[in-house]
């Protein structure tokens, strides 16, 4: 009996151990699925972000051949306004020119009578004294009185000229100069060369560096020539011959 006991202790000890090594090697076999599954997971949530990325990629690349392939239309220009526009501003343009133009020429003719006007004060003093010399010539008693008078006045004359800047030029005895010199004749001078300015009957006029008038001279020609007699009498006896033969 009891070594029967003993045997059920043995066979129940042997039960009890070979049960904890079946569930030993079943918690085994739960780690190791878990562990798969874990790994697996790891695995995918790797390849997602991945996988995401190529989509993209794909998806980009889909719609540029899209975009290569079918592209925008351009906008259509309404090229009746823009004419109209143009049209606009051109006449707004022409209409300014036009408003400018009227300006200058406003101002230009009250700039010139403006200049009229001051021209005209200055030689009112010059009128003056001529009236008073004009009136004066029958009381004066000799001519003495009448030539300073005269002189007064073309002193005032000459500073009213200085004034505006108005120059006589000097011409006789002076080289011809077809600028400033109109020549009306030529004379014969023994004592003046050829080509210089013997007499002159007005004076040439600068205003600045601008020529108001010429002056009206006559230039020299140099020594009179002496005349061939011998050729004067063979014309004069052929005209005679001529004479005769038209008489008969």
């Amino acid at each position: 009996m009891v070594q029967r006991e003993m045997e059920n202790d043995k066979n129940m000890t042997e039960e009890k151990e070979a049960q904890e090594i079946d569930e030993n090697k079943a918690e085994e076999s739960v780690a190791e699925e878990k562990s798969v599954e874990e790994e697996e997971s790891t695995e995918s949530a790797q390849q997602g972000p991945a996988d995401a990325e190529e989509k993209k990629t794909e998806d980009a690349s889909s719609s540029e051949g899209e975009a290569v392939k079918a592209p925008e239309k351009p906008e259509e220009i309404d090229y009746a306004k823009k004419a109209a526009e143009l049209e606009d501003k051109y006449l707004r343009c022409r209409a300014e020119f036009d408003n400018y133009r009227k300006r200058m020429a406003r101002e230009f003719n009250e700039v010139r009578e403006q200049a009229r006007r001051m021209t005209v004060t200055d030689f009112l003093t010059v009128h003056d004294y001529f009236a008073m010399g004009m009136a004066s010539i029958d009381a004066a008693p000799n001519m003495e009185i009448l030539k300073q008078g005269m002189a007064m006045i073309w002193a005032e004359f000459q500073k009213v000229l200085d004034g505006l800047g108005v120059k006589a030029v000097d011409s006789v005895g002076k080289p011809f100069d077809a600028k400033i010199h109109e020549a009306v004749s030529q004379e014969a001078s023994d004592t003046v060369p050829e080509g210089i300015v013997l007499r002159e009957y007005k004076k040439a006029f600068m205003l600045g560096d601008k020529l108001l008038r010429p002056a009206v001279v006559i230039v020299s020609s140099g020594p009179a020539k002496p005349v061939d007699v011998t050729e004067e009498s063979k014309g004069g006896s052929s005209s005679e011959a001529a004479e005769e033969s038209r008489e008969e």
